[in-house]
């Protein structure tokens, strides 16, 4: 029989102080959740018989299609058609407040941007009663780093150009990747330098992490010259947390007026790759007993760091740790095909050996 395999003294205390920290590690569903519930650029253009009551007129308006939208962001595709939108009088009672981004009255006219905010339990009980399956997506902010090369180089990072000044244009409240523009600024240079970011140097990326505090930085690139074009698009997705890299398939626009919409574009992307992990259907909710294997601490580190990422998760307990495996209770929100659908996308595996489920990296 061969001799069991021990920790050592090193291994131990690591393992044993991973433990202590992770023994109850809680998913980070209910800090992001009223944002859920937030609506934001929803436009309303109305008569009325005079501006008071044309503004009246707008509100409801804008709550209508707000709760429109919330349908549309919430509710599978499939079952949309079963939600029906409340009356005016109960909408007024589901919305919490409305914010006014941009005011146009006139006489017998009311234009208005609003952002509408809206109860979260009185929604979940408008939905939940329709029979249909609702799911939540838990944003995740980005820092994007916008660098244009061309035949002379990298161009600085507080470089202003079409580029960068499409990323600052783009509105992103209210999506699942909102996105803050670097600043460029003396602290972010004595940091990082462009070529560095350009490259994707781990290093550096940490070191510019250090300053924002991200969950993600995208370094977006443009290839070609200033005047002129095409130009190539291309990017780098980073995640600070695992400190997973993936490219984001380059693209040709034909000049520097097509910039705008390239940025759109690609933020849509992400938006989308970020949804397909951090949607989360709180009409089912399950948990489940996995055993993963262990090679070194690095491996089981990495696993951790993975598992912490996901909203889809609501818990992870350590059962028991040894030299060559964990044993782990995850609760999640959705059914098992979910969370290994889930699971794919973060770079691990669940599969079933006989009556017991194991888990790795990819």
């Amino acid at each position: 029989m061969p001799p069991a395999r021990r920790f050592s003294t090193r291994w131990f205390f690591l393992a044993a102080a991973f433990v202590a920290a992770s023994l109850s590690f809680a998913g980070g569903v209910s800090a992001q959740e009223n944002s859920n519930y937030t609506v934001t650029g929803v436009d309303v253009d109305v008569t009325g018989s005079d501006p008071l009551q044309a503004r009246q007129i707008g509100l409801a308006e804008g709550r209508r299609k707000a709760a429109q939208m919330l349908v549309d962001r919430l509710v599978a595709p499939q079952d949309r058609a079963r939600v029906s939108i409340p009356s005016d009088a109960n909408l007024e009672g589901m919305v919490r407040g409305i914010e006014f981004v941009r005011e146009r009255p006139a006489p017998g006219r009311y234009s208005a941007t609003l952002n509408v905010v809206f109860q979260p339990d009185q929604v979940k009980a408008w939905l939940g009663g329709s029979g249909a399956r609702v799911s939540e997506t838990v944003p995740r902010a980005a820092l994007v780093v916008p660098l244009w090369k061309d035949q002379s180089g990298v161009e600085p990072l507080d470089e202003r150009n079409p580029w960068r000044e499409a990323w600052r244009g783009l509105d992103t409240t209210g999506s699942a990747v909102p996105v803050t523009v670097v600043r460029g600024d003396r602290a972010d240079q004595g940091a990082v330098t462009a070529e560095q970011l350009y490259i994707g140097d781990v290093s550096a990326l940490a070191r510019l992490n250090a300053r924002y505090n991200a969950p993600t930085i995208v370094v977006a690139v443009v290839d070609g010259p200033r005047e002129g074009g095409p130009l190539t698009v291309k990017g780098l997705r980073y995640d600070t947390q695992t400190g997973a890299r993936s490219e984001i398939p380059a693209a040709t626009v034909a000049d520097a007026a097509k910039l705008p919409d390239a940025a759109r574009q690609m933020h849509a992307r992400l938006d989308e790759q970020w949804r397909e992990v951090a949607v989360v259907r709180r009409d089912a909710q399950d948990s489940i007993d996995v055993t993963v294997p262990i090679r070194t601490l690095a491996d089981w580190v990495q696993i951790r760091q993975r598992l912490g990422g996901l909203p889809a998760l609501r818990n992870v307990a350590v059962r028991n740790l040894e030299a060559d495996r964990a044993e782990l209770r995850l609760d999640y929100f959705g059914t098992t095909e979910d969370l290994q659908r889930v699971l794919a996308q973060a770079g691990l595996s669940l599969d079933r050996e006989g009556d017991k489920w194991r888990l790795q990296a990819r």
